[in-house]
């Protein structure tokens, strides 16, 4: 697994593993290609052409998961197997990606009040 410290340097450790049921897919190994819908899709766009409707939920549309790449699970630490040093390490990651997405966050925000998006 690669873990950040706090200047964003990354290092490789190895830690006690399972495997959970893909978040991304739900198990599901596939999801809609993004291209497709990733802009949402409301109702009026299935009113508009009934054959994409059937066509989106019949899985025409459907790519493997980019998370689990159609395997339907992913490896994660096993917290419960870990020693008291890899928790903090886990414990230390896991805040440094709030960190960073707390950043992006902002980042993100100021960009659309400058209408960058």
């Amino acid at each position: 697994m690669t873990l950040h410290d706090r200047d964003g340097e990354t290092t490789e450790v190895s830690l006690p593993g399972k495997y959970e049921v893909c978040s991304r897919c739900q198990g599901r190994g596939k999801v809609v290609n993004p291209a497709v819908d990733d802009n949402g899709l409301s109702d009026e766009d299935f009113a508009e052409d009934p054959d994409f409707e059937e066509a989106y939920f019949s899985g025409v549309y459907d790519i493997p998961c980019p998370e689990c790449h159609g395997r339907r699970v992913v490896p994660v630490p096993d917290f419960k197997a870990c020693t008291y040093a890899q928790k903090r390490l886990l414990v230390a990651e896991r805040l440094w990606q709030w960190d960073e997405a707390a950043y992006q966050a902002e980042v993100h925000a100021e960009q659309c009040l400058m209408g960058i998006y």
